[in-house]
């Protein structure tokens, strides 16, 4: 295993660049499958000491086509001592997709030119395509592409298992539980409640989650976020959302 003691990751002057200039339109190219290198001095850049870094796993991330998953465990496990304060920072997540993951970037959102569809976008949309997978936003950098996975497999391993990642499997069953029916909600920042709902889909998954999985998770996260109305559920542990979703769980299973 290649790691490393000492990690770089961009200013926050040089990150306010890098938005500056893509908004400017003057990066666009920068970001499509054959653009060229960010250039970067060393006043552009500071290290974060006695941090470990796994090159290898980020470099098979590079030049492996990967399911979402797969990805997510391999960034995951290329930043061992990651913590959650450091990883809402958008400075670590800048560098990191703009150098070292750079290649898997452009791989994984190739359609800046052109769309899906084979049409060219307007310069307004390959802008904010590119701003919505590469640049988090203050505050909220779980929802951008390579935070999101990195969070979704903190929030969901379980390091007593036999398969540490059999709640992340379940998180990644469908794009849409782990992007929109989990990732919109603040509560499913909170550790326990993540889990104690990904147990609930798990034990339920040949009974109330066999129809209508989409919905009925989508049903179970609202009713869990209506309940933060009434208390402050960031102090509950896994035993309270447990309960209150298997007392829920005949009402769910009635969604469709």
């Amino acid at each position: 295993m290649n790691m490393e003691g000492r990690q770089a990751i961009f200013t926050e002057d040089f990150c306010n660049s890098l938005r500056l200039n893509l908004k400017a339109g003057d990066s666009i190219s920068h970001y499509t499958l054959d653009g060229e290198s960010f250039a970067y001095t060393d006043r552009d850049v500071c290290y974060l000491n006695d941090f470990s870094v796994d090159k290898a796993k980020l470099e098979k991330m590079n030049t492996e086509t990967l399911s979402s998953l797969d990805s997510a465990i391999l960034l995951y496990e290329a930043l061992p001592n990651l913590n959650p304060l450091l990883a809402s920072y958008a400075p670590f997540w800048l560098y990191i997709a703009h150098v070292e993951l750079i290649t898997y970037m452009r791989k994984r959102w190739p359609n800046v030119i052109v769309n899906r569809d084979g049409e060219q976008n307007s310069t307004a949309s390959q802008i904010s395509y590119i701003m919505d997978y590469w640049f988090p936003s203050m505050g909220s950098s779980s929802k951008t592409w390579l935070p999101n996975l990195w969070w979704a497999v903190y929030l969901s391993v379980d390091d007593k298992r036999e398969d540490k990642y059999a709640l992340t499997k379940i998180l990644f069953k469908q794009e849409d539980l782990r992007t929109r029916t989990l990732g919109t909600y603040t509560l499913f920042r909170h550790k326990p409640a993540t889990v104690a709902t990904l147990r609930f889909i798990e034990s339920h998954m040949d009974s109330t989650f066999s129809h209508s999985f989409q919905n009925r998770c989508r049903y179970m996260t609202k009713y869990l976020n209506y309940l933060g109305g009434c208390r402050l559920l960031s102090y509950m542990d896994e035993d309270f959302f447990t309960e209150m979703l298997n007392k829920k769980n005949d009402d769910i299973a009635k969604v469709v």
